[in-house]
Formats: C-alpha cells, sequence, structure tokens
C-alpha cells in the first residue's frame, strides 16, 4: 500500500485531462498501485459527470457551447480507467511498459555515478524531463538538493532517505528546499519513475566536480 501520495490538486488535474503529459503519466503510475487513490480519482470523475449534466440542462448560448466543445478537443488524451484497473502480466505498470516498448537495456542509458544510471524517456509540453532511474542495491546518491520540482515515482524495490522510507507505488514530490541523500534498499535494485525540472545539485565535497556534468 502507497503511504505517499498525490496532492488532491494533482488528482483533480489529472482528473479533468488538464495535467501535462509528465505529471499524468506519474499520476498514473502511482495509481496502478494505490486503491485509495483510484477510488479518490473515480469520485471526482463521478462528481464532474453530474455536474456536466446539470450545465447541460441549463439553456447555453450558441458561442458558449462551441467554446466548451473546443476546450474538451484540446484536452490531452492521458490513459484513464482501463490501466488503472487493468492487472499487467509485465513487470512495470503498463504506462510505463509502453514508454519502454521493448524492455529497459534497449534504453539509452546514462550513469552519472556508480550506484545510478538514468534513461530520459520523453520532454513534455512543460519542459518537464521524464526519466527512468535504476539504483543498485543498497547503493546510495550522493547528498544533493533539486533546481526545481521533482516527482518521483517508485515502481520496483524501495529506497529511504531522511524524510522516510518509500515502496512501490509512493509519489514523492520534492523542491529546492529539500536536501537527500537516497539510499536503495538492501534487498534488491529500486527503480523509479521522474519528472524533474532540472539537474539535482550535489552538495557534498565532489559537489564542484560532478555538478557540471550532471543532465537531466
Amino acid at each position: 500500500m502507497s503511504n505517499w501520495h498525490p496532492s488532491s490538486d494533482q488528482l483533480i488535474e489529472y482528473s479533468s485531462g488538464s495535467g501535462s503529459t509528465a505529471l499524468s503519466i506519474a499520476i498514473s503510475t502511482h495509481l496502478h498501485f494505490c486503491a485509495d487513490c483510484r477510488h479518490h480519482v473515480n469520485e471526482i470523475e463521478s462528481t464532474a459527470a453530474v455536474v456536466f449534466e446539470q450545465q447541460q440542462a441549463l439553456s447555453l448560448s450558441t458561442g458558449s457551447f462551441d467554446s466548451l466543445m473546443a476546450k474538451i478537443k484540446q484536452a490531452p488524451q492521458v490513459p484513464a480507467v482501463q490501466e488503472r484497473v487493468a492487472k499487467s502480466p509485465t513487470r512495470f505498470p503498463p504506462v510505463i511498459e509502453k514508454l519502454i516498448k521493448r524492455d529497459t537495456e534497449s534504453l539509452t542509458w546514462q550513469k552519472p555515478m556508480k550506484n545510478l544510471r538514468v534513461s530520459r524517456l520523453l520532454k513534455d509540453e512543460t519542459g518537464m524531463i521524464l526519466g527512468l532511474h535504476h539504483m543498485t542495491s543498497g547503493g546510495r546518491v550522493p547528498h544533493h538538493t533539486h533546481r526545481g520540482n521533482e516527482i518521483s515515482v517508485v515502481i520496483e524495490g524501495g529506497f529511504s532517505d531522511e524524510m522516510g522510507s518509500y515502496g512501490p507505488g509512493d509519489f514523492i514530490h520534492l523542491s529546492k528546499e529539500h536536501f537527500h541523500s537516497p539510499q536503495a534498499d538492501a534487498d534488491g535494485d529500486c527503480w523509479l519513475l521522474s519528472i524533474v525540472e532540472a539537474p539535482v545539485k550535489i552538495t557534498g565535497p565532489l559537489g564542484w566536480i560532478v555538478n557540471p556534468f550532471l543532465k537531466p
């Protein structure tokens, strides 16, 4: 069971289709693991459907109706209910498997440090970078902060840092105010889906050497 979740505002954005592509994929991944948030999303969508039906009963001008339909058509289409409830026979949640296409070793990997490798999956319309992170069992990432917002969703294994311990489905939202040194659990590798605005900033003694080479 997930202990770290998206905010209510983020779930509303996801349900309405107004969230960015990267954020929607991250939330869809979390929903694969979290029954509580799936229930919350279903409630939001049911409420929205009732409100929409009530609005349809009102007399709308031609201009207002055309404007409403234009907004609906422009809303980004994001994998929704089918992927949140389907049981996948594959290794990762379905939305991640679609991005990987074949297998993890077919991806292009960067290895910014010994215990971590990163594969960039896409850059969305807001400039956020969606990537797959792989930490080896017991491996620790040096103490660092973030140059912008970062969202991570654990998809396999787990890790811990100064703020807590995280397992599959946990949705962790960090900003430049957070400093931490994540360490993968000793009993297995940790796989994360991440969204970043900018590269991390190593704050330890080697930061002045490593930071110029870090890319999102």
